[in-house]
């Protein structure tokens, strides 16, 4: 339930709700839009009605409410969750709705784009719907000498309303917010905003500029001083001095061709200003018809501002002003997040962040992002969009991480930002991913692959000698095994994962930056080739039936589901007691019981592959990636779920028929008895 307390009527309220994700998988969320009728006591929406959660972590959806009629109400928002439409969740928004006795209108005053130091007036009006009269005061907060407000103060009758005036004379020029703050009695009672955006000059004189200024006849190269002064607007001054005018020189000329050259100089105005400003070219010669460009530099101390007027002089015609405002100040931004937690994942399935960069200064900079050089060889792709570009002043721009891990196991990878010439930043995604994967309490045949031995050398090595390979010393040795050991195996498949990306990995990359690795190619980092797992029965006699029951363990951290192909077992003699396991939670195990019956099999060998396929469910944004990396990204993805064929782990089942026969010889008294085979060989059972 989310309170909202009392609420006048049609002024909307702001709360924001949690979701909360346990899970070890991101996950989608959505409110669903309210079904307003023309009879709907309370509206409610949301400026972010939907996203993603990572795991173990914690979201907010802001849900504006606004009130249509009086009395309490409670009113139901339905939060609908990708994966689980049939549930969707609901929280309750409890509200009163009462009448607002006092209230502006509009509670939003603009005066738009309005010239400085010139008045301007807007009008609003204070309404009073209650049943006594009131005392009400208005105050500006920011400027107050910027504004008159007619009346100030003032009594608001009963069931009636005061037309209020607001006169602003800015003194700046841009963008101008202030906030105004109604009292009643001495409480105060609510605020509202008013805004504009001041235009033109913050310079006046007390004469008006005209076209010309006859100056009569002068002596030539002598200085004169016109008859008037500059003068500052009030509370904000500006350096436009006296002296300034007097570097103007002017010339009377007769009988000269009016089709003469130009001559011009430009000058700053103030010599404390001029300090910080740098003009270029200073002086120069303009033939009819002829531009000049000229340029203006500022260069001032940190947190200052400047502001002067450059004069341009021209010999024998008039003085041009250029107002000129600088200001020092250093490069500042801000990150939305500087470790992205990217949870627990598939390893080889396409995931997504983002990171907002804003420049909180007052200067434009550019910016570059790029994975840390010395993690460009690791396995996997791991790329942002765009990698470079530049923000103005209160701009932002969205940083998009797509990433596909590579291998099982936890990863880290580091991006630098470099912003300026300010020192490099990190930017760190964090997670860890898993593979589907599935543990029998049976050996490993390794035998002739020299992979494999590499591998488990390599492992024992690093298990400190521990030695767990054997040699069965059997009348016909088989195989070489590998005994069960979770722990070991769970290794291997990693490495022979981690062999298989880095093999892929030049492919993986190789269409970057342009597209991402297609999801085929994703999928066959799968596609490894596992030790068989080898189940021997040995020898059993014929019309026996022999029973072994095995322990499959999810070793993983991660609900995983299989299905044995027991088509691959019809006439063998072989059968099992079951064929599929959905979702096996973590390091849960279930018995598989496998039977062989030799009464319809012939004497000798019996040898058979029984596969074990464990599907995995692939979930990413279907085309975000290429969207996101081409010139006009769309906003619009789809959310694809589907199963695609995962690792398999493949169990070598082995019998022997026997069929026993028995022979009595002898002569006379002596007999003898022959038995045939004249052994019986016991395989490997599982270990308990």
């Amino acid at each position: 339930m989310l309170l909202y307390d009392e609420c006048r009527l049609k002024v909307p309220y702001e709360r924001k709700f949690l979701v909360v994700n346990d899970t070890d998988l991101p996950g989608c969320y959505g409110l669903v839009p309210q079904k307003r009728m023309e009879d709907t006591p309370v509206f409610y929406s949301s400026p972010q009605p939907c996203g993603i959660v990572q795991p173990h972590s914690i979201a907010e959806i802001p849900v504006v409410l606004e009130v249509q009629t009086l009395g309490e109400h409670r009113t139901s928002v339905v939060i609908g969750v990708f994966g689980d439409e049939r549930n969707p969740r609901s929280v309750v928004l409890q509200s009163t709705g009462r009448l607002a006795d006092i209230y502006p209108v509009p509670r939003l005053i603009e005066f738009g784009r309005i010239p400085a130091l010139q008045p301007n007036s807007q009008t609003f009006t204070l309404f009073n719907e209650g049943l006594v009269p009131r005392d009400f005061r208005i105050e500006t907060v920011c400027k107050p000498h910027c504004y008159i407000i007619e009346p100030r103060q003032g009594v608001i009758p009963t069931r009636g309303k005061i037309p209020v005036t607001i006169t602003a004379t800015l003194d700046d020029t841009g963008l101008v917010a202030d906030t105004v703050q109604l009292f009643i009695g001495n409480s105060l009672w609510t605020t509202f905003m008013l805004v504009a955006v001041g235009t033109g000059t913050k310079t006046v004189t007390d004469k008006p500029f005209v076209p010309e200024l006859s100056l009569g006849c002068q002596f030539r190269y002598e200085h004169y001083s016109p008859k008037f002064k500059p003068q500052p607007p009030k509370e904000k001054r500006t350096s436009l001095g006296y002296s300034a005018f007097q570097m103007r020189r002017f010339k009377v000329r007769n009988g000269e061709d009016p089709a003469t050259a130009l001559r011009e100089s430009c000058d700053p105005a103030q010599p404390l200003g001029a300090e910080a400003f740098s003009i270029l070219p200073q002086s120069g010669v303009l033939q009819p018809g002829e531009r000049q460009q000229v340029s203006f530099t500022f260069s001032g101390h940190l947190n200052t501002t400047a502001s002067v007027t450059a004069l341009c002089h021209v010999e024998g015609g008039p003085t041009y002003e250029v107002g000129l405002t600088g200001e020092a100040s250093h490069l500042s931004y801000s990150l939305s997040q500087r470790e992205i937690n990217c949870g627990f994942q598939m390893f080889n399935n396409l995931h997504h962040s983002t990171v907002t960069l804003a420049n909180t200064g007052k200067i434009e900079f550019k910016w570059m992002l790029n994975l840390s050089i010395a993690e460009q060889h690791l396995p996997g792709v791991f790329v942002v969009n765009p990698t470079i570009g530049s923000i103005a002043p209160g701009g932002k721009q969205v940083l998009k991480f797509f990433y596909m891990p590579g291998v099982p196991g936890a990863f880290s990878r580091t991006f630098q930002l470099k912003v300026g010439d300010l020192d490099p930043e990190n930017i760190c995604l964090k997670g860890e991913t898993f593979f589907p994967m599935i543990s029998v309490n049976l050996p490993w045949n390794i035998e002739g692959n020299e992979k494999y031995e590499q591998l488990i050398k390599h492992l024992q090595q690093y298990s400190q000698g521990k030695k767990s390979v054997e040699q069965k010393k059997t009348q016909t040795p088989r195989t070489q095994i590998l005994k069960p050991n979770t722990q070991l195996q769970i290794k291997m498949v990693t490495m022979l994962i981690e062999e298989a990306a880095l093999e892929l990995q030049e492919m993986l990359i190789s269409h970057l930056p342009n597209s991402f690795p297609d999801k085929e190619l994703c999928q066959s980092l799968v596609k490894v080739e596992l030790p068989e797992y080898v189940l021997d029965m040995g020898t059993v006699r014929k019309g026996y039936t022999e029973r072994r029951t095995l322990m499959i363990t999810n070793p993983g951290r991660m609900p995983v589901s299989f299905q044995v192909d027991v088509s691959a077992l019809q006439g063998t003699g072989f059968r099992v007691n079951l064929d599929q396991i959905q979702s096996l939670p973590h390091r849960h195990t279930i018995m598989l019981e496998v039977c062989f019956e030799s009464a319809h099999r012939a004497r000798g060998d019996v040898d058979v592959l029984l596969p074990i396929e464990v599907p995995q469910l692939l979930g990413q944004a279907a085309g975000w990636a290429q969207q996101q990396m081409s010139p006009a990204p769309s906003t619009d993805f789809s959310v694809l779920l589907q199963v695609a064929k995962g690792p398999t782990y493949n169990i070598r089942l082995r019998a022997t028929v026997l069929e026993l026969s028995l022979h009595l010889s002898g002569q006379g008294l002596e007999a003898r008895l022959e038995f045939s085979p004249p052994a019986l060989k016991m395989g490997w059972t599982p270990q308990w």
